[in-house]
């Protein structure tokens, strides 16, 4: 996979995904890298929060789109784009039947959403970086 140095400049990083599903561990790989230079308990929650995103995506959607990393002042954004026209019900998430994925998702983000643009959606959440 290509370096993209647009994490570390405050622009997004892209991964494109789609229906050749990425393993994991390369997922990840591609997200340390981005955040490379960032602190590493900071860099572990990303990793988690990514891991389930990107699971989710794959596991509810037929094509999840891409991965997009963005660093900004005081916050890093991860962002799951699909094609899906509906948009997910956000069920409540403090007693979840399959896992706790999104449990862990909204306890480690200082926020989390789903938002609907140009006839798809974007599943996103928001970590603090540290200075």
């Amino acid at each position: 996979m290509a370096r993209d140095q647009a994490a570390t400049t405050g622009e997004a990083a892209d991964l494109p995904l789609g229906r050749q599903r990425p393993s994991l561990a390369t997922v990840r790989r591609w997200v340390r890298i981005e955040l490379t230079g960032e602190d590493a308990d900071c860099v572990s929650d990303v990793l988690l929060v990514v891991n389930e995103l990107v699971s989710n995506a794959y596991r509810y959607t037929s094509e999840p789109s891409f991965l997009r990393v963005v660093v900004a002042q005081g916050r890093i954004r991860v962002e799951i784009t699909h094609d899906a026209r509906a948009r997910p019900p956000l069920r409540k998430i403090s007693r979840p039947q399959r896992g706790y994925g999104l449990v862990l998702v909204a306890r480690l983000s200082d926020r989390w959403g789903v938002d609907r643009v140009h006839g798809g959606t974007v599943v996103w959440a928001d970590l603090p970086r540290e200075p």
